[in-house]
């Protein structure tokens, strides 16, 4: 860590995961291999240890821990502290780091987007399977965009509910239900999502506290 050799074994405290990163893809999808900077590092890994959980100060409540060793979790961009463990990558990250976690075996390539079986979002998120819309030939003022401008896709901030996680925990444990269900459409807040890819497809994972309605 920073450069230090560990001794022993590697323990995360409080609401801390300990990640073996997913190995660095170095083919691209039209099959160039790719070398350098251009290697794809994804944001993904197996769970290798956990901490006991966030115990909160004034109630003594501990949270437990959303995951276990031996699942696979999708976390955030720029989330985590870098380590090598065991001469190999790993990652730092706190449980609300993470976006999506995958039963014992599976991973964000093993599933199917048919079914999503093996797929859980935690705490108050929620899974939602957006559809890309194509930007208007024109600005809002009546400008014609350049072809260059055009043609280009941009996520919807309106989607279908897919998966649905279990509510948040309030300060004493009490846990607080989610206001919407597998099937409902949302509307929620322009830039509140973060793309995930499962099976082949992309998702968006946005809070409980970023929609703004469903219908």
């Amino acid at each position: 860590v920073e450069g230090k050799e560990i001794d022993g074994e590697f323990v995360p405290m409080n609401d801390m995961i300990l990640v073996r990163k997913a190995k660095v893809e170095d083919v691209s999808e039209g099959g160039l291999f790719l070398t350098g900077k251009s290697k794809i590092e994804k944001n993904e890994g197996l769970v290798v240890s956990i901490g006991p959980g966030r115990t909160n100060l004034e109630t003594g409540f501990r949270r437990p821990m959303p995951v276990s060793p031996g699942e696979t979790v999708l976390y955030g961009d720029y989330v985590g502290i870098p380590v090598t463990y065991n001469g190999v990558k790993h990652t730092l990250i706190q449980d609300d780091d993470v976006l999506v976690k995958f039963s014992e075996g599976k991973d964000s390539e093993s599933v199917t987007a048919a079914d999503l079986e093996g797929v859980e979002v935690l705490w108050d998120a929620v899974l939602v399977k957006v559809p890309e819309r194509e930007d208007d030939s024109q600005s809002s003022s009546g400008i014609l965009l350049a072809k260059s401008s055009t043609g280009r896709k941009k996520k919807s901030s309106v989607g279908d509910v897919v998966k649905v996680g279990p509510g948040r925990l309030a300060f004493d444990g009490t846990l607080m239900e989610m206001d919407v269900t597998e099937g409902d459409k949302i509307k929620y807040r322009d830039f509140a999502a973060q793309e995930v890819t499962v099976g082949g497809e992309e998702y968006a994972v946005v809070r409980m506290t970023d929609i703004l309605a469903k219908f």
